[in-house]
């Protein structure tokens, strides 16, 4: 009986040990069909970097990824991912299964820019987005699976101090939208609060965000940055502006 446990134990370090010299470009190849696509790969399996790296439409400069052996025992392999580009740093553990692929223990910081459907708000260029404890799933088709996680951002705030002032925090929560990956918003503060809805469709993005100023001033403000007046309201509409 030992002797096959050993037997068995040193083919089970033989295969991760094939695997991990495998060239890191098998693993993109993998990703191709959730949309995930790379230039210059370089490296293994077991410890890897790919430059020019295009998931969702929008490029990243450098994804390093390194292999977590015990994750192959397991028959789910798993790798450290760490980003690093202009817009986005990120770092968190990637997974590939028969399902699709999943991100999770994700955190980081992204420039608003790499966010499909935001780019219409002026005040949202560039913006930074916080985001912590972050776990997504993807079936082959690039279909959202399951998301959660929070992030924030001082966008509205910032926008608001240009004019002086006072506007909330944006606290959001990530969440599947049917088949895409969403961000629930909020923000309550002494000028208006704020709720709404961003589905992040790279291909299609949709956004419904609502306001209720509690002065004048906040009804100013969200005039100049974008939102249409909807009696005590005021909302910030996808579909209403491609119909217009």
């Amino acid at each position: 009986m030992m002797r096959i446990v050993l037997v068995l134990g040193l083919l089970a370090a033989l295969a991760v040990g094939l695997i991990a010299k495998a060239p890191m470009r098998l693993v993109y190849d993998a990703l191709a069909p959730v949309g995930i696509e790379a230039g210059l790969v370089q490296g293994t399996v077991w410890n890897g970097q790919a430059l020019r790296v295009r998931v969702a439409g929008t490029d990243i400069y450098e994804v390093r990824t390194r292999l977590s052996p015990m994750s192959l025992l397991t028959g789910r392999p798993g790798v450290t991912l760490s980003v690093a580009d202009p817009d986005i740093i990120m770092t968190g553990e990637l997974g590939l299964g028969g399902e699709g692929v999943r991100v999770w223990n994700a955190r980081g910081a992204a420039s608003t820019s790499v966010l499909p459907g935001l780019s219409r708000f002026a005040f949202l260029n560039d913006a930074g987005v916080q985001f912590y404890d972050v776990s997504v799933s993807f079936d082959r088709d690039g279909h959202c699976l399951a998301a959660e996680g929070v992030a924030t951002s001082a966008a509205l705030a910032d926008a608001g101090a240009s004019y002086d002032v006072d506007l909330p925090i944006l606290d959001m929560t990530l969440f599947c939208a049917g088949e895409d990956l969403a961000l629930n918003l909020s923000g309550q503060g002494p000028v208006l609060d704020l709720e709404g809805v961003i589905r992040l469709n790279p291909r299609e993005p949709r956004y419904r965000i609502v306001a209720t100023p509690h002065d004048r001033d906040g009804g100013r403000v969200l005039a100049l940055l974008g939102f249409e007046a909807d009696g005590a309201r005021w909302i910030a509409d996808s579909d209403v502006q491609e119909e217009g």
